[in-house]
């Protein structure tokens, strides 16, 4: 007797655990649980066939075909690994997934089969097979023409002119740029970063490994056709915006001392005649100017990746509307001016570069998630995808002659909890993309923002137990806080909407607050009454300040100075502004006219909590390794170390981004970071 499988209209169940095996939804008792489309594509390649060893060559086969770019064996691992915890598997004592060493996997739960419908009645035979000839006639016509096209395509080219990639480098930890140099025989790049010093490399193309350059605690930001580099010198404040904020600077690629030219720079290219374009923050404000101190384009987000046409008389960049998010848009701006966006609307953005007959502007971007696809976008707007990889990738340069330098990118953003009398990080991330904004007073529950491919192009405001146990979704924005009854929780819809959203934590419906004159909100946190709200917005006419609205009626309120970048209540209402340049300012009440206190914060401090008290602010410094959590006493300035924050165990590269702490300082938790890119060469590449 055979042995029967499950098809693929059907839903399979096994232990607490269904799949929808044709739209591809794992449920847990009823409850949907958030994975990425590869690893359910694996799962189900693996339910279909319950019991049975399913190979690693089928599944490459199934979910990653011959015409995908991809790492397979680091692939098909990652997926087997986020099964596993979405399953709350375990590969030494697995109870679903079995491992069978170096030939693939098995499912191994008992599994039962339902089907979602039942077909109707089979037509008689020889009308069954007069409409099977029919659908065939009609199905080979189709193909015919599908095959036409396809070979008259711009993008089509046969086997011998399939994209063909060469691995430059292996698991660089934090990539920053990455060039072509002008004869386009060598690569030039940086990377290091965070605990380590980032350095800049030499390779050459088919070398078997890179050569420092001697230029340390600096990024790369460009390569002139005169072989000379811009850099940029790093500034251990510059964490809140997208791009890093420091020096600009030049320096011979075959040797010699940078030279220092522009202080608060985040991005450059060169020109074709060797001039500088730079980017600068400013007033709040990020501005792209050519030559430097000519204003071209300026916006309160942020500009990325200028990068000049071969000709010289337009500048391409990514419009990011909000820092640091990578959303945005992709523009070009001429030397007078005038701005034009050719391609809008994605979730992610990373890299840009010019087609060498500058008739296409090409970049990494996904609509939704952060498994960005290689896309190019002509003058007039018309979009064309160039290739797809496994995960995510980001487009670093393309050569004079149409070679095509591209990174993989491995990334994650997750969330860890540290409780009452614990030393022990405790996990509680939620997809690769987590961000851990708020803590309930009792350390019960979390408030965090999720990106990935299922969280929609608006993001996810969660709300996660810290017993473990699965989150709730609130809904879509930007996560910000928590008001202290604990029933609302402040959302950010970020562009094109941009509006603040109270996000019921039971039932409910959400409530858009009125936005007045604010164009732009950058962080939102609760008056200890939960009846107002502090955030920094930006309007017309001014740079970044702290603005006081009311959760019931009325428009938002500024009453700081421009120039802000940080506001929150203490317990007692008092308000804390912090400066661009990390001066804190204390008012007392929202009718100060003037700050009541001032005190400067030191290198890369950030405001964190609140002492239940108010006597007490946490502050915390990323930027060390490991991070630190600093106690200051607001009345005599008196600092004393709280915590070192006890980052999880990986392979290196991990760094805490953020920490929240109950107020009576018993329970915290934070978000880390872990980034690794590889560089690929990509030949033949239309």
């Amino acid at each position: 007797m055979g042995v029967s499988y499950p098809d693929r209209s059907s839903i399979v169940r096994f232990g607490a655990f269904e799949l929808d095996l044709q739209t591809g939804v794992l449920r847990k008792d009823g409850i949907r649980i958030r994975c990425q489309e590869q690893p359910l594509q694996v799962l189900a390649a693996l339910a279909e066939r319950p019991g049975e060893l399913v190979t690693r060559e089928e599944l490459r086969r199934r979910v990653w075909p011959q015409d995908t770019f991809v790492d397979f064996d680091h692939a098909l691992n990652t997926a087997i690994k986020k099964i596993r915890a979405a399953l709350n598997d375990d590969a030494d004592s697995p109870r679903y997934i079995e491992t069978v060493p170096r030939r693939g996997y098995r499912l191994m739960a008992p599994v039962e089969q339902e089907s979602k419908s039942s077909p109707g009645p089979a037509p008689p035979g020889r009308a069954k097979h007069r409409g099977l000839f029919a659908m065939a006639g009609v199905a080979i016509v189709i193909l015919a023409i599908i095959a036409f096209i396809w070979r008259l395509a711009p993008w089509h080219g046969d086997v011998s002119t399939s994209p063909q990639f060469q691995r430059l480098t292996f698991d660089l930890p934090e990539l920053g740029n990455a060039r072509f140099t002008p004869d386009g025989a060598s690569v030039v790049y940086s990377a290091g970063g965070y605990p380590h010093k980032t350095n800049i490399y030499a390779q050459r193309v088919g070398a078997p490994g890179p050569q420092q350059l001697g230029i340390t605690s600096s990024i790369l930001l460009a390569v002139s056709p005169q072989a000379e580099l811009a850099v940029l010198e790093e500034d251990p404040d510059s964490q809140l915006h997208m791009e890093m904020s420091g020096t600009l600077a030049r320096v011979p690629l075959n040797g010699g001392a940078p030279r220092e030219l522009l202080p608060k720079s985040e991005a450059a290219d060169w020109s074709p005649g060797g001039e500088l374009a730079v980017v600068r923050r400013i007033g709040g404000k990020s501005r792209l100017e050519f030559p430097v101190g000519r204003v071209l384009y300026e916006s309160t987000g942020g500009i990325a990746t200028p990068r000049f046409s071969p000709t010289g008389d337009l500048i391409a960049f990514l419009d990011h509307p909000s820092v640091p998010d990578d959303r945005g848009s992709v523009a070009v701006v001429d030397l007078n001016g005038n701005k034009r966006t050719l391609s809008v609307f994605w979730e992610s953005l990373r890299g840009l570069a010019w087609s060498p007959h500058g008739d296409e502007v090409w970049f990494a971007a996904a609509r939704s998630g952060v498994s960005r696809a290689l896309y190019a976008v002509t003058l007039n707007g018309r979009e064309r995808r160039v290739l797809t990889v496994a995960g995510g990738l980001s487009l670093r340069d393309i050569s004079h002659e149409g070679r095509v330098l591209i990174s993989r990118d491995n990334g994650r953003l997750g969330i860890a909890f540290v409780g009452a009398g614990e030393t022990e990080p405790r996990e509680l991330s939620w997809e690769d993309w987590s961000m851990a904004t708020d803590i309930s007073p009792d350390g019960k529950r979390i408030l965090f923002g999720a990106e990935g491919e299922t969280s929609g192009f608006s993001y996810q405001v969660g709300l996660r137990p810290t017993d473990g146990s699965a989150p709730v979704i609130l809904g879509p924005g930007g996560a910000q806080s928590l008001s202290p009854d604990g029933k609302w929780a402040l959302s950010i819809m970020p562009p094109p909407n941009n509006q603040i959203v109270l996000l019921p934590t039971g039932a409910g419906s959400p409530k858009t607050l009125e936005r007045g004159p604010v164009d732009h909100y950058v962080g939102a946190k609760w008056f200890p009454d939960a009846s107002q709200i502090v955030f920094v917005g930006y309007e017309a006419g001014h740079g970044p300040r702290c603005y006081v609205q009311s959760v019931e009626v009325g428009k938002p309120r500024a009453f700081t100075p421009d120039g802000m970048m940080l506001c929150t209540a203490s317990p007692s209402g008092r308000i804390l502004a912090v400066t661009e340049d990390s001066k804190a300012l204390l008012y007392n009440s929202q009718s100060s006219q003037q700050p009541d206190k001032e005190f400067k914060l030191a290198q890369g401090e950030i405001p964190s909590a609140w002492t239940s008290d108010g006597k007490f602010l946490y502050l915390v410094r990323t930027r060390e390794a490991p991070a630190t959590i600093t106690r200051f006493e607001i009345a005599t300035g008196h600092r004393s170390l709280w915590k070192q924050v006890p980052l999880p165990p990986a392979n290196g590269g991990v760094k805490s981004e953020g920490v929240v702490i109950t107020p009576d300082g018993q329970s915290y938790a934070y978000t880390y970071s872990s980034h690794s890119s590889d560089l690929y060469l990509v030949l033949d590449l239309k």
